[in-house]
């Protein structure tokens, strides 16, 4: 069963409909963009620009597990080792990277630009290419930055297994303000 992309997705501006709207917009097309939003169940964003702050609440759908050579390309057996036909070229630097770390620079050739060639008699399939969990979190960070508004230079960002939590504001950031917004995000969530 395929899930839908933000099962939920909430955004409050204070004072702010067309705002908020079109907030949503921009943080769909961060999201999109940066390849996140299938990742993420539930978003509540929630503004306040007379307070000057901008906070933003999510639940991570689950553990991304790390990508493998077999997970990269097919994998034939060949005469003296193993054939590897590219299909997804965004992740060559790091296989590539992974091959000569463990067959060595000499026993890796590259004939075509999809194709990689390593002379052994082990198979190279589970060899683990990139960690999508450490990438994903990465780049959610990116994707908060982007989409905190210009200027709100403080920020506070807890990144959890199952959830994060962002906040950015003009002033300090302290306890006060970050209580306020979790209870305004609890009741985002109970509406």
């Amino acid at each position: 069963m395929e899930m839908k992309p933000l099962e939920v997705f909430e955004i409050e501006v204070l004072d702010e409909e067309y705002g908020g709207n079109k907030y949503k917009e921009i943080i769909a097309d961060i999201l999109q963009d940066l390849g996140l939003i299938r990742s993420i169940g539930k978003l509540y964003v929630y503004a306040d620009m007379e307070s000057a702050f901008f906070a933003v609440f999510g639940l991570i759908r689950g553990k991304l597990p790390p990508l493998r050579v077999r997970d990269v390309g097919d994998l034939i057996q060949a005469e003296g080792g193993y054939q590897i036909v590219v299909e997804d070229e965004e992740h060559m630097s790091d296989l590539l990277k992974v091959l000569w770390e463990t067959y060595g620079r000499d026993k890796v050739e590259q004939p075509d630009r999809v194709v990689l060639t390593i002379e052994s008699s082990t198979s190279p399939e589970d060899l683990v290419v990139a960690d999508l969990e450490t990438e994903f979190r990465r780049d959610l960070v990116d994707a908060l930055i982007r989409i905190a508004p210009e200027g709100f230079r403080n920020r506070r960002n807890i990144m959890k297994k199952d959830h994060f939590f962002f906040l950015a504001a003009e002033e300090t950031i302290d306890p006060a303000l970050i209580a306020e917004v979790e209870e305004k995000f609890r009741s985002m969530q109970n509406a």
